[in-house]
């Protein structure tokens, strides 16, 4: 293999480690992104939970007045 070829072949290789951690980068900021949404999901979950238990007391006390 030629000088040339083996620089030709060094840089495709960098570039791919290059590609490979900016990848990777992507992916650590995409995992924490959705571990916070998944994180505000069960907050609204637990809301909505709360809340059909608030609304279902109030109709079990409205429904006992009738």
């Amino acid at each position: 293999m030629k000088i040339y070829e083996k620089i030709s072949l060094l840089k495709t290789t960098i570039k791919e480690i290059k590609n490979i951690s900016q990848n990777l980068k992507i992916d650590k900021i995409s995992k924490a992104k959705i571990n916070e949404l998944n994180d505000e999901i069960l907050r609204l979950k637990n809301g909505i939970s709360e809340n059909v238990e608030e609304l279902e007391k109030i109709l079990e006390e409205e429904n006992a007045k009738s």
